[in-house]
């Protein structure tokens, strides 16, 4: 029986990749000078790792990496003052505690970050990056499985990309990949996945 559901954050809950992918392709290329399409198409094959380790898999490091890391930083709150999570998100929040189904977002963004973003508390369980040893994969599975008592075969993580699947999936954790919960049409068919694993 699922008892808990863990929802990745960019890309599942909001529509922010693109729009990340750009800001992030930018000040790459005006730093480090890699060819802003080159940037953006690494930033997007990466994602849902941490920005840092992202910069550090393009070979960016040191000086450069703090400077491109910061500005990212402050661009994302830019953007992310404007979002709100999906409404299809909302819904499916909703389906999930009438059924006394616990919802926790797992993402390595930054905390200051995350709660910018409106409705953001539906969750029952926010849980970001703290800067040292709080992040997506065993330490965020770790914390709900002891929080609540649960068992790994209890739990399914919802996210949208390749990296998101393989973090949970290689810890024991059921995963459904989603392109994103932006349409009554995934939110159905992600709620009626998680009743047929119950």
């Amino acid at each position: 029986m699922i008892r808990a559901v863990m929802f990745d954050f960019d890309g599942t809950v909001i529509d922010t990749m693109n729009e990340y992918a750009g800001l992030a392709s930018e000040i790459i290329e005006e730093i480090a000078g890699i060819d802003r399409e080159k940037a953006k198409s690494l930033y997007l094959s990466t994602a849902g790792m941490s920005f840092k380790e992202q910069l550090k898999i393009m070979g960016i490091e040191g000086g450069k990496a703090e400077e491109i890391y910061r500005r990212f930083i402050e661009g994302k709150m830019v953007i992310l003052k404007s979002k709100r999570i999906s409404p299809h998100v909302e819904i499916l929040i909703g389906n999930l505690k009438e059924r006394g189904i616990i919802s926790s977002l797992s993402t390595n963004n930054e905390c200051s970050v995350v709660y910018l973003i409106e409705g953001i508390r539906a969750f029952d369980e926010v849980l970001c990056f703290n800067g040292s040893d709080s992040y997506k994969g065993e330490p965020h599975l770790k914390f709900l499985m002891e929080k609540y008592g649960l068992r790994k075969e209890e739990i399914v993580f919802i996210g949208d990309s390749d990296y998101d699947i393989r973090t949970y999936s290689v810890l024991g954790i059921k995963s459904i990949k989603t392109r994103g919960i932006f349409s009554e049409e995934e939110r159905e068919r992600i709620i009626r996945e998680i009743l047929e694993m119950s």
